[in-house]
């Protein structure tokens, strides 16, 4: 019977590496190869392999293989670095020196797949980076939001997809000098109402830091225009009140070229993920990839690989230079809450924020966690943590 896949998830992007990881569900049968990446000359190259599954089934975790990258001099690129990410592997493959001038190819011996079989993608040249002009924004006063945009032109290439990463620092409404350590249990119960201590540099509940990346399938054709090239293309709304755009936001762009394959096979990904759509029109299984079986070409792998350099750009705004910020919440009155009560206040999700008498914590005032404790505040859903990302920037330009 003829094997029809069903791609059900959203294809949410893995770091910045032109990675889909989308589950692909089956109809009827599982064990075939999925295999999601990109070969990007002048970065580490980042590739997945996972497999199909039944359909209310569970997949299955791929067995390590080997995974390389050919050119067509005989140069070999293999695979120094590979991890699990949601019941696939994902390999890292260092391509930063790889000559743009030759044609590349990616190999996986799929020892964890049914058979065992090899797989290669077809010989591809290397398409150019395109040229990003400008990251910028355009206000959107009528819906309250604004939408960050890209300008962009190509000489080689009508086709492309790009990928973000934002990352956001931002602040509680209060800084907090004292922290709260509920009391112990033990087998005899819970002993005391718990302890209240300085708050002490470089501990830090007041700033902290987000991180998301884009997760929908990006794409887009200059085909039919008279030239190469986008001005204001609009692919990022964010509303005024949304937290990002609190303090510091820094959004990184990647814009990485197509072949016309390449691009439609993006296309009917996009469609058949789309949970508007029907999943079965077109037919995911007639989506047709570059990569085949080396001993059975008839054997179904659903994924392809594009050779490509990407262009990068980065926006930075500072909330005290552009004023973005619309806040909807107003700001908690603290309660001054006694030593009897810290426990029953803790529960309530209260934290201490500061002494009503100096260097006296029998007597502290009390606010909402969200309203002392970063980590509170932030979206749970998101990447969030107290440690400055290694390249943030400064706060003042």
């Amino acid at each position: 019977m003829k094997m029809k896949t069903i791609i059900i998830a959203a294809m949410a992007l893995m770091a910045v590496s032109c990675v889909y990881p989308f589950e692909a569900e089956t109809v009827d049968g599982s064990g075939s190869l999925v295999v999601e990446g990109d070969i990007l000359i002048g970065e580490v190259s980042k590739v997945a392999i996972g497999l199909t599954y039944p359909v209310g089934g569970a997949p299955e975790t791929v067995a390590h293989g080997t995974v390389w990258i050919e050119d067509d001099a005989g140069g070999k690129y293999y695979s120094d670095k590979w991890y699990d990410v949601n019941q696939k592997t994902m390999y890292e493959i260092d391509t930063r020196d790889a000559d743009p001038s030759r044609q590349y190819r990616l190999h996986v011996d799929a020892v964890g797949v049914k058979g065992g079989h090899d797989y290669e993608s077809s010989w591809q040249s290397v398409t150019p980076a395109p040229e990003i002009d400008s990251l910028s924004y355009l206000k959107d006063p009528e819906r309250s939001r604004f939408n960050i945009t890209l300008s962009m032109h190509s000489k080689k290439g009508s086709f492309f997809k790009w990928t973000y990463i934002e990352d956001w620092e931002y602040h509680v409404d209060y800084h907090a000098t004292y922290i709260y350590h509920p009391p112990e249990r033990g087998w005899w119960g819970v002993n005391g109402y718990g302890t209240i201590e300085e708050l002490v540099p470089p501990d830090n509940i007041y700033y902290c830091y987000g991180h998301e990346e884009s997760s929908e399938i990006l794409t887009f054709s200059t085909e039919k225009q008279t030239d190469d090239r986008f001005v204001d293309l609009e692919f990022r709304p964010i509303n005024r009140d949304d937290l990002k755009l609190s303090y510091l936001y820094r959004i990184k762009v990647s814009l990485e070229p197509l072949s016309r394959d390449a691009y439609y096979f993006w296309e009917n990904m996009k469609t058949n993920s789309d949970s508007s759509g029907d999943l079965f029109t077109p037919n995911p299984s007639e989506t047709v990839g570059n990569i085949r079986c080396v001993e059975d070409p008839d054997v179904f792998v659903l994924g392809y690989i594009n050779v490509a350099q990407r262009a990068t750009k980065t926006l930075v705004l500072r909330q005290q230079e552009h004023l973005f910020f619309k806040r909807k919440e107003t700001f908690a009155d603290a309660e001054l809450i006694s030593s009897t009560m810290w426990k029953d206040y803790y529960e309530l999700n209260y934290l201490p924020y500061t002494w009503y008498i100096p260097n006296d914590v029998s007597q502290t005032y009390w606010l909402p966690a969200k309203c002392v404790d970063c980590m509170k505040r932030g979206d749970s859903a998101k990447d969030i943590s107290r440690n400055k990302p290694d390249d943030w920037p400064p706060k003042e330009q």
